[in-house]
């Protein structure tokens, strides 16, 4: 990967991934589903200049940290903007009586995690230092996923602790100048997705996943048209006796313990869902160059693992199974998420997640500022209440056992739903380690499994579509459909037929929305949500929404009418 050839305030080219969570943030702003937050307690003697200076070299060095997105020419674009832009806040608590300074520290938290950011200002780094006693210490860092990672993490508090250990002495913190900043990989990315070696790797995906409608695990609440991602969690534990035979099972049949604990959990969602195969979908680092190991920035990929468990098999050909079809998807993950979305076009909705609706993985511990002069290092959980799947599985190893929640979506599932899942999960891997020849039907929970009443496609109040006017074309009758036809034969270089062509039909995704919909806005003085587009997504549904829009802004009705439930389109 070249070196920089940029001006450092020109704007940037944004990756894949950040310009599907820009995209995300402009169908529904103002949203905290995608910050990342990590908070530590620091007992001891604390430096608190040394502190604001070691967070503020990390900062420096990391561009995308202090940069903010701009739109030129209806594309997003980043803009790195000076050091000074970032000032942590400092909340000094010690008046207060230790049990309410404690307190009063846990709401500041949540509340912080809580606040949105604004990608059009820069930084995308937050940082409070919350000071409870004379020696105790809260420290929140919340940075939004468009400038990093859960690999970003380790980055981040191994430069934070060499700086602060520099601090003082009040000396330059000794790193390593960085060969290229997270603006100069997405560049390098967007040149180089294409191509024989690209087409190559997404004819696999195709192969491997199109035409294939997520299967979602059964819910015990109709799934709402719009995915709020209000989440709950239980936690799951695996003691260290079956941890030790979970490792042995895996070196025996070659597999990692990520694929033997991956392939149990198959097992139970095929047993819960009724079928055979699960998409789940599992991040991976993304950081296949050496050149950005030592970067802070959004590289995670995600893959969509499956695997076909139609002919009652031993869990020992399951293992075989999960690592062919796990290792085929390292080989071809250079293929963005994003792209694979846009190249597949799957059938979806905003209360949806394309492709898959669980995810799984596995982790090391999270790390940790080390070697900080004179303080104690703990990590301080933080709240989460936000989920982006209908289920996440998130286990840790931690050597001699292992670990892990169960994050869910509160919409769409009862507490004690999950909760059986997690005690199901550990009874079927003693099961199936303690057995692994015999097929994977000899399982049965210890409660049974309930398959709910309410299906993937389950949607309250969802109107049943106009079979009168499936198909019909017919010519603009009003001058905003006559926008809208120009505007859409523009942008997508292709003529609607008529005033009921489908943009998504027309080859429309993520990207050309934000467009469709900026132009729109341009030409009318007026400010249209993206979202608008997925909830009208014909040339005379979107007209008929505009016209709403115009005449709530010009105070001719009371207010817009709610957007109908049931109708989105393919993000």
């Amino acid at each position: 990967m070249p070196g920089p050839d940029r001006h450092v305030n020109a704007p940037a080219v944004l990756s894949f991934a950040q310009q599907r969570l820009w995209f995300l943030d402009q169908l529904r702003p103002g949203r905290p589903d995608h910050n990342v937050p990590t908070a530590v307690r620091l007992r001891g003697r604390l430096e608190q200049a040394a502190l604001v200076r070691a967070l503020t070299e990390v900062v420096r060095r990391h561009e995308v940290l202090r940069s903010r997105l701009v739109v030129v020419h209806d594309s997003p674009y980043q803009v790195t903007e000076p050091d000074e832009t970032f000032v942590p806040a400092i909340t000094d608590l010690t008046h207060l009586p230790a049990a309410r300074a404690r307190e009063r520290a846990h709401e500041l938290v949540a509340a912080d995690v809580a606040v949105p950011f604004d990608l059009g200002a820069a930084p995308m780094l937050r940082a409070r230092l919350i000071r409870t006693a004379q020696d105790d210490h809260l420290l929140l860092l919340v940075i939004h996923h468009i400038a990093c990672d859960g690999w970003s993490l380790s980055v981040l508090w191994q430069e934070f602790s060499a700086a602060y250990r520099a601090a003082l002495d009040d000396r330059p913190a000794a790193l390593p100048e960085l060969p290229v900043q997270y603006a100069d990989f997405a560049d390098w990315q967007r040149s180089h997705q294409a191509g024989a070696a690209l087409n190559d790797q997404l004819a696999y995906w195709r192969e491997r996943l199109a035409d294939r409608s997520p299967v979602a695990f059964p819910t015990d609440r109709p799934r709402p048209a719009l995915w709020s991602g209000r989440g709950d969690q239980v936690g799951i534990e695996i003691p260290a006796e079956l941890t030790d035979r979970i490792r042995a099972l895996g070196r025996t049949h070659e597999v990692t313990p990520f694929m033997t604990l991956l392939a149990a959990f198959q097992v139970l969602l095929a047993r819960c869902t009724g079928q055979p195969d699960v998409p789940v979908g599992t991040p991976i680092s993304g950081r296949t160059r050496i050149e950005v190991e030592p970067l802070i920035g959004f590289f995670v990929n995600t893959l969509v693992l499956r695997t076909d468990l139609s002919d009652d098999p031993g869990f020992t050909d399951v293992l075989a199974r999960v690592r062919r079809h796990a290792v085929e998807a390292y080989a071809h993950q250079d293929v963005p998420f994003e792209r694979l979305v846009e190249e597949l076009r799957p059938e979806r909705d905003l209360g949806q997640h394309p492709l898959f609706t669980v995810m799984f993985q596995l982790d090391e511990p999270s790390a940790l500022p080390a070697g900080l002069p004179g303080l104690e290092v703990s990590a301080h959980q933080v709240p989460n209440t936000v989920v982006k799947f209908d289920v996440e599985v998130a286990m840790t190893d931690c050597g001699d056992h292992f670990t892990g929640v169960v994050r869910y979506a509160a919409d769409l599932f009862a507490p004690e739903t999950m909760r059986q899942l997690a005690q199901d999960f550990r009874s079927l891997l003693d099961h199936l380690v303690d057995s692994p020849e015999r097929p994977i039907s000899a399982w049965q929970p210890p409660l049974g499994v309930r398959v709910s009443r309410f299906g993937p496609a389950a949607r309250p109040d969802a109107p049943e579509p106009d079979a009168g006017q499936a198909g019909q074309t017919g010519a603009p009758s009003t001058e905003t459909e006559l926008l809208v036809l120009e505007t859409w034969a523009e942008v997508l270089g292709v003529t609607p037929e008529g005033v009921h062509s489908d943009f998504f039909e027309l080859g429309g995704h993520s990207l050309l929305a934000s467009k469709i919909m900026s132009r729109l806005g341009r030409a009318l003085d007026l400010e249209l949500p993206v979202a608008l587009l997925f909830y009208h997504p014909t040339v005379a549904e979107l007209a008929d929404g505009i016209d709403a829009a115009l005449l709530a802004d010009l105070g001719a009705a009371a207010e817009a009418a709610p957007l109908p439930a049931g109708k989105v389109q393919r993000p």
